[in-house]
């Protein structure tokens, strides 16, 4: 003769506290499965019919409803991990998001280590730290840059002459690369009506000249 099959019994307060434990927030996602796989075993579902709908093994339905037979609710919970304790707090990581947010710049991990080892005398690898942040915060390679090292007289002035060539090319202004020798390395900036007064007095002086 065979066994039943593994099934568990609720009553109405037990049933109400694994739904909300499946629809709490800050709730182990493992916990939220081991609640529901004891609502569906006691609503009639079979184990193999629980771990499709779950995508676990059958292995793990069973071992999760022996284990709400033995512990009740205790069951469903991990336990805790032997170990030592973390050398960090929610509130040291809360101050690096912090940091993050409300300044208007980029930090990396090499930084942001620093900054906790002296604000707040907590110790963590780099890659530690990357991996505790990672879940709000997204990690992009940051490009170099010479901004800093510019001579802002020189970027001014070279500033000047590129908006002055896209005038030109514009055909709002002619350049003359001229001098009294008829050559310059320098530049002249002159308007359309300009060329148009200047070559006028250039043929006035001509026939001064002449006369």
């Amino acid at each position: 003769m065979s066994s039943p099959p593994l099934r568990v019994f609720l009553n109405s307060e037990e049933e109400r506290t694994l739904w909300e434990l499946r629809r709490g927030k800050n709730i182990p996602q493992r916990t939220k499965d081991r609640a529901e796989t004891v609502r569906l075993s006691a609503q009639g579902w079979r184990v193999e019919k629980i771990s499709h709908y779950l995508k676990c093994s059958p292995s793990t339905v069973c071992s999760t409803l022996h284990r709400w037979q033995e512990k009740g609710l205790a069951g469903l919970w991990d336990a805790p991990r032997s170990g030592r304790n973390k050398k960090w707090q929610v509130s040291d990581i809360s101050a690096v998001e912090e940091k993050l947010e409300t300044e208007q710049r980029t930090y990396n991990s090499k930084q942001l280590r620093q900054f906790l080892v002296t604000e707040r005398q907590v110790s963590l690898s780099e890659r530690q730290l990357r991996r505790i942040l990672k879940k709000n915060f997204l990690w992009k390679r940051t490009r170099t840059s010479h901004q800093s090292k510019q001579n802002l007289t020189q970027k001014e002035i070279g500033q000047a002459d590129l908006d002055m060539l896209e005038l030109a090319a514009a055909g709002e202004v002619h350049l003359k690369y001229l001098d009294e020798s008829g050559f310059s390395l320098g530049r002249k900036y002159v308007t359309p009506g300009q060329k148009k007064e200047n070559k006028n007095a250039l043929s006035k002086q001509k026939r001064k000249e002449k006369d």
